[in-house]
């Protein structure tokens, strides 16, 4: 399968998708990060990978909230321009899906510590087993969580042929739209792709129909340099994260790429990858590490100035593999960019 068009690899630069235009939150007159987190569940051990202890959480926000954090709900956050523009270290939690773990194990903390948090939600899933009804999606909004889409159906989009995938993708965001609108008043404006996989064509979705912002689930630091619809976020849920690693993601800095370097690439297993992309920010003097899929790859990437160039062979049986850099600065202070490689060749 050759690279499509919906990935960074199109190095035409004439796709709108590329060139997103300028949100508010991009005409700040000053550097910013803001780093993003992505949960689950919560207290929930039956699914180990996805889920977050709430002794664990606790520990989270208490790191949080001592060590000068400042949580924004995602939109209000793109509303203050000023808040961005100082130099406040800000974070925003995020939680996909809607399950009810959030609604028992999670609220309660997040007003412990008086954290905000943005509740991204699936609509078709709203009331079923394991989900928060729509009451409680009433009730939480009334506790000051803001209410995301997740879409309606949380589809594998990028599974959909070329030719109708944004049609498809554009029925269920109306959909998810039609019934946030019906139970809760509102339609959201800031949106999280089912599993982190999108394509430009669903990009152009998002942006036709006024999104602020759409998030990805590849690791990363927003900053004033990331496409408004493909914006990183560190997963920080299940065992494996310690919380030595969950205080480095929160201290972690960005590098800095132009915006068509930042969307997936769309491959197939074993193909030859190769592609460039343009550090455009701090002045990163340091060797670069580089991770396929958390494997360290030191030869799969040479630099050239300011010109990162990769080649490498896409990794057999893995629907989504990031691919990772990492630097530090003199200071000794690390940065980090992920790009996400999707392989609908392999279900899940």
């Amino acid at each position: 399968m050759p690279l499509t068009a919906a990935c960074a690899g199109n190095t035409s630069g004439n796709s709108s998708a590329d060139n997103p235009g300028e949100p508010l939150w991009q005409l700040v007159n000053k550097d910013f990060e803001v780093v993003s987190l992505v949960y689950h569940r919560f207290g929930d051990a039956r699914y180990p990978s996805t889920n977050t202890s709430v002794s664990v959480f606790e520990k989270h926000l208490k790191y949080l909230s001592d060590n000068g954090f400042k949580s924004y709900t995602v939109s209000e956050l793109l509303n203050d321009t000023s808040g961005l523009a100082d130099d406040r270290k800000k974070v925003l939690i995020t939680i996909d899906d809607g399950f009810a773990s959030f609604y028992e194990n999670g609220i309660p903390l997040l007003g412990k510590y008086k954290m905000k948090a943005t509740l991204y939600v699936n609509t078709e899933s709203v009331g079923w087993g394991d989900y928060i009804s729509w009451d409680q999606l009433k009730e939480l909004m009334e506790k000051g969580v803001e209410i995301g889409s997740h879409s309606h159906r949380h589809n594998y989009f990028v599974d959909e042929p070329d030719s109708s995938r944004a049609d498809i993708f554009e029925a269920d965001l109306l959909k998810a739209e039609s019934l946030f609108e019906e139970h809760l008043g509102m339609i959201p404006k800031t949106y999280v792709y089912p599993y982190g996989e999108f394509s430009a064509e669903m990009v152009e979705v998002v942006k036709d129909h006024d999104y602020l912002i759409a998030f990805a689930q590849n690791s990363g630091v927003m900053n004033n340099a990331s496409h408004p619809y493909a914006v990183p976020r560190f997963p920080v849920a299940g065992s494996h994260v310690s919380m030595e690693q969950f205080i480095s993601k929160v201290n972690m800095h960005p590098v800095r790429v132009g915006k068509a370097e930042q969307l997936p690439l769309i491959v197939a297993s074993g193909e030859q990858i190769d592609y460039s992309i343009e550090l455009t920010g701090d002045n990163l003097g340091g060797p670069f590490n580089c991770f396929i899929g958390g494997k360290s790859s030191p030869q799969a990437v040479r630099r050239d100035g300011d010109q990162l160039t990769f080649s490498f062979s896409v990794p057999a049986g893995r629907r989504r593999t990031p691919v990772t850099i990492t630097t530090r600065d003199s200071d000794g202070q690390w940065y980090w960019f992920s790009r996400l490689l999707i392989n609908p060749e392999v279900e899940e």
